[in-house]
């Protein structure tokens, strides 16, 4: 109710001449400044400005436009999106992503052809679209996962936490200081466990590329039939669930290391 209330009150309408201004605000403003001369001013303004927005927020045709505005806006941060991202991979993974979004563009010509339901229609590339969007973050997920070096990291890990491991055995150490290296060694294990996590990482992702690969192949047939085209599901249980995990892991392949005057290294991450 709010985003309406904003819309109504700082509409811009196209006027001939002045182009595109706030007239409800600029109304508003010059009522406010009258009512200083006259204050029955205000209270007819009141009236009428609430009458105003009350008529406009609650119509159903304005409330449909603000809500198309927002989904426009919020299309265009997720195009913005995707092309930062699609940036980031390889080439052989573009052109994975490529022909998925080909097959989707021809399966909207195919609806087109055959006249399908508006809301069919509708549904079914809202579906082609958060599929497509899926399909790219688990690109990119596996572009991170490939770029790990994961033979000197396992060593350099593996070097770390027995120098800490060592250094924890001395009795000579204040409390504080323990503690410290304590949690940086838990850090260090799990570190180690997401790189000897990867191998399976990457099949799990592979396996979700494919079948999204597969479902949009699916629907690419069934636009192709004459009679009426299957409903898109866009809801995929993914074999890769820890998907933002990978994705956060593949980022330790590009973090500078810190070594400590003990030789260890003081890494946070998030």
């Amino acid at each position: 109710m709010r985003r309406y209330l904003r819309e109504a009150f700082w509409a811009r309408p196209d006027l001939a001449g002045l182009g595109r201004v706030p007239w409800n605000a600029l109304a508003v403003a010059g009522l406010a400044i009258l009512g200083f001369g006259e204050h029955a001013v205000w209270l007819g303004g009141i009236a009428l400005e609430t009458f105003y927005l009350y008529s406009l927020v609650t119509n159903t045709r304005f409330q449909h436009w603000v809500d198309a505005k927002e989904v426009a806006r919020l299309q265009s941060d997720t195009d913005a999106s995707r092309e930062k991202l699609a940036e980031t991979l390889g080439d052989h993974q573009r052109r994975r992503l490529s022909s998925v979004e080909d097959k989707c563009k021809k399966i909207e010509q195919l609806y087109g052809q055959t006249q399908s339901e508006d809301f069919l229609y509708d549904s079914n590339r809202e579906a082609l679209r958060k599929l497509t969007w899926l399909y790219m973050r688990l690109l990119v997920a596996q572009r991170n996962l490939q770029m790990l070096d994961v033979t000197s990291r396992d060593t350099d890990l593996r070097n770390q936490i027995a120098a800490i491991e060592k250094e924890l055995s001395s009795s000579q150490m204040s409390e504080t200081l323990r503690e410290s290296k304590k949690a940086t060694l838990l850090i260090l294990n799990q570190r180690l466990r997401n790189l000897q996590r990867r191998a399976e990482s990457l099949a799990e992702i592979d396996s979700d590329l494919t079948r999204i690969e597969q479902q949009i192949d699916l629907a690419a047939e069934d636009a192709s039939l004459k009679g009426r085209p299957a409903a898109i599901s866009a809801n995929i249980d993914l074999v890769s669930h820890l998907l933002d995990d990978s994705e956060g892991l593949a980022s330790l392949a590009a973090e500078p290391a810190t070594t400590t005057s003990s030789g260890q290294s003081a890494e946070i991450e998030n």
